[in-house]
């Protein structure tokens, strides 16, 4: 067996010559960042702790559950709140975005500040989260897009944020390998809705069934894969459970250099 037949057999695809028959005729492989490509320093609850922290505000108090509990509730808030205001793709970009839902958050955890307080909490915020420090491409994918971009692969990144991440890219030195970036956060154009996807398709000028899209969850990547009809592929190796949810259709890797088996070009 070859390397390459022993790699598609990873997910149910291969025993599906149709299915073999759209992995070799890929001619775009897109990508999302956290955790399919790049890693981050600590969990969003635990930024949040040590920013608070940094302004003098006590959170030792405060357990990890109900840090997650006010996230998700923010959350909830959030995606309500864009749909209604009707914001476009990119909105949540600028700081001053996010003082009415940072308030919220904070309110849920017992704090009222005053709005230049909020402010100034979430620019950090976004400073640290826009770092090369908080979030980095991994060694392995860096190596991978090479070897798939000198296959003649178009490249692209379709990702779930409110922030550009091209600065990521441009730090990790791989935006020459890359075709096109999109993202969005908002609710209704990211992700599981396949906008993003299909935006990225039709920069590059390539048909959806072409595509390919590497993620690390089901419900948000794998979903708005298969609602974009590409060929959806799973990465387990930094949430291994995933692989249990999977739908039959889908190509499921421990590694992101296992791409390089699986995508030989034409």
């Amino acid at each position: 067996m070859s390397e390459n037949e022993l790699s598609i057999t990873r997910g149910t695809m291969s025993k599906d010559l149709d299915s073999r028959e759209r992995i070799e005729r890929t001619k775009a492989i897109i990508f999302d960042l956290h955790h399919t490509i790049t890693k981050t320093r600590e969990s969003p609850s635990e930024l949040l702790r040590n920013i608070l922290a940094e302004f003098k505000i006590e959170v030792a108090n405060i357990s990890n559950n109900t840090l997650q509990e006010a996230f998700e509730y923010m959350d909830r808030w959030m995606a309500r709140y864009q749909v209604e205001q009707n914001v476009g793709p990119h909105w949540g970009g600028k700081a001053e975005d996010w003082i009415q839902a940072d308030r919220i958050m904070l309110e849920r955890l017992g704090y009222e500040f005053s709005e230049q307080k909020i402010l100034e909490i979430e620019k950090k915020w976004k400073r640290e989260t826009k770092s090369a420090d908080f979030e980095w491409l991994i060694e392995e994918a860096i190596e991978t897009m090479q070897v798939l971009h000198s296959r003649g692969y178009i490249l692209a990144i379709a990702t779930r944020r409110h922030d550009n991440p091209t600065g990521k890219l441009k730090h990790a030195e791989v935006t020459d390998l890359i075709s096109c970036i999109e993202w969005s956060g908002v609710s209704g154009y990211a992700k599981p809705n396949p906008y993003t996807l299909l935006s990225v398709s039709k920069q590059i000028e390539v048909n959806p069934r072409l595509c390919a899209y590497v993620g690390n969850y089901v419900d948000l990547d794998v979903i708005a894969a298969r609602r974009a009809e590409m060929v959806p592929v799973l990465t387990t190796w930094a949430n291994p459970d995933e692989e249990g949810k999977a739908p039959e259709d889908t190509i499921i890797i421990d590694s992101v250099d296992e791409l390089i088996h699986l995508f030989l070009g034409s």
